[in-house]
């Protein structure tokens, strides 16, 4: 009896050793600075902005933008700059898109891009291989920037030594002099519209 329950502390033993190297912290065994570029093919945004009368939500592709960490060993020191498309945000209708992308909503003509510029990270908690915290910065959006924060969560891969980062904010339109056709926005279109972001950056 004595010998099987010594095999048993033996089996969890190994098995707990045997676990990654940054099952501590996303970032263990990095030292110094790190830079990440976004992979356009695996990120993107999804929103919504539902009402009670009308569901309107939708994808954005064609990300880019890069990740810093000025010491891999203070993921708080995280920041970054992510540039949307304003004409790859789809919600599966095209007369929709087109309204969408019109100067009377987000003004693709006039401001092409959405921008996340992400200027740190605050009360950061690592559990396990991930760390959560809120991200600061500025929002850009119809060529008018706010400041935001959002909860977002990074994940480090050492070995794909790649970087996952998930936000959700809430954008305010009205904010951002968005009122839509008819002063739709806060009526048929939520005044507040939930994004959530799932973005993947490559090691450079």
């Amino acid at each position: 009896m004595m010998n099987r329950f010594l095999l048993s502390i033996a089996t969890i033993v190994a098995t707990l050793t045997a676990l990654p190297a940054f099952a501590d912290s996303p970032f263990t065994g990095k030292t110094g600075p790190l830079k990440f570029e976004v992979d356009s093919s695996k990120s993107q945004f999804t929103f919504n902005a539902d009402t009670a009368a009308e569901k309107v939500g939708g994808v954005a592709k064609g990300i880019t933008g890069t990740f810093s960490l000025a010491d891999a060993a203070a993921p708080d020191g995280t920041t970054g700059t992510i540039t949307v498309p304003v004409a790859k945000m789809e919600t599966g209708n095209a007369m929709r898109d087109e309204h969408m992308h019109s100067a009377e909503w987000l003004n693709a003509a006039g401001h092409p891009t959405i921008t996340f510029n992400i200027t740190k990270v605050s009360d950061l908690k690592v559990t396990g291989a991930a760390a959560t915290g809120k991200a600061h910065g500025k929002f850009t959006l119809n060529g008018i920037s706010k400041d935001i924060s959002a909860p977002v969560e990074i994940k480090y891969s050492a070995e794909k030594n790649m970087i996952k980062v998930t936000a959700d904010l809430k954008v305010p339109l009205l904010e951002h002099g968005i009122k839509g056709g008819g002063g739709a926005v806060g009526d048929k279109v939520a005044a507040i519209v939930n994004v959530k972001c799932t973005l993947f950056g490559v090691a450079k």
